[in-house]
């Protein structure tokens, strides 16, 4: 009936996989749970090593790291129910009843359900810029969601039927962090399916410390400037390309671009969300500068 599918690297996702378990034999409904390393070859699998003593639960590491797109079609293919429960390994349920309000969904057809996310109001996580970040551009109410389903579709907490995932599944052009979900997100609605957004929230927890969140970011924006040279998306469904390209058509691609690393700097030393921005779009006229 339903396949708990987690993709992890580097990570102890023991934690969550015993919390979902738990849950689903409260249920008592057919499931599976599938955790997936790709590749990290981390000390921390030996822990993840103990799923496998969980009923119907199976961790596995693969040997070469495939990206995040691949590993959750992966993930996919391998799950052999007609429901696919999607989380990130550093996530965890903020409700006892986090899978009864998914099984609720099963009656709904062609819909993809999610859940949102919501981050924990702790001391050592109030000058994180993750954690600032995810404040203002994840931790969306489920009122706004609805308002803009394909925006906030993120792959951390998501149902989808299996029939509806292999019609769309995930661009595996894209092997570095980020933007595969807003891809994936396009192609859903553009094929004509639904996505309903439900309060059905995960606390995301593994929030980076500044620098590395930041080199993660860099690395969406390069996974955007390729989405916008393979034509995978039209410029004006997001917003971010649409600017770099006005500030192009003004000749001025090469003036902002050079500050990218002033910005960079600031955002980490400040955890400041508005140079974090500021970062993003000179980056981005910067990687136009070097592919043109």
């Amino acid at each position: 009936m339903l396949s708990v599918l987690i993709p992890t690297y580097n990570y102890n996702t023991f934690f969550l996989v015993k919390e979902i378990h738990q849950q689903l034999i409260l249920e008592d409904i057919q499931f599976e749970i599938i955790c997936l390393d790709d590749g990290s070859k981390s000390p921390l699998n030996k822990k993840n090593k103990e799923i496998n003593k969980l009923s119907f639960s199976s961790f596995k590491s693969l040997e070469n790291n495939i990206g995040r797109s691949a590993i959750r079609n992966l993930l996919a293919k391998k799950a052999i129910y007609n429901w696919l429960l999607f989380l990130d390994a550093d996530v965890i349920p903020v409700k006892s009843n986090f899978i009864r309000n998914y099984i609720h969904c099963f009656k709904k057809d062609k819909t993809v359900f999610c859940g949102g996310l919501l981050y924990e109001d702790k001391k050592e996580n109030f000058r994180l810029l993750r954690y600032k970040f995810g404040k203002k551009h994840e931790e969306i109410s489920v009122e706004k969601r609805i308002e803009n389903p394909e925006k906030f579709f993120f792959t951390s907490n998501f149902l989808i039927q299996k029939a509806i995932f292999d019609d769309v599944i995930f661009e595996q052009k894209l092997t570095q962090y980020g933007r595969e979900d807003l891809l994936f997100s396009l192609e859903l609605i553009k094929k004509g399916f639904i996505i309903e957004h439900i309060s059905n929230e995960v606390y995301h927890l593994g929030l980076d410390k500044n620098d590395l969140f930041v080199s993660k970011t860099k690395k969406a924006m390069e996974n955007l400037i390729f989405i916008d040279k393979q034509s995978l998306i039209d410029t004006k469904e997001m917003p971010l390309l649409e600017l770099v390209r006005k500030i192009s058509i003004l000749k001025m691609t090469r003036i902002v671009g050079v500050f990218h690393l002033f910005f960079e700097k600031l955002a980490i030393k400040k955890s400041s969300v508005f140079f974090l921005n500021c970062m993003k779009v000179s980056y981005m006229c910067h990687l136009k500068l070097k592919h043109e």
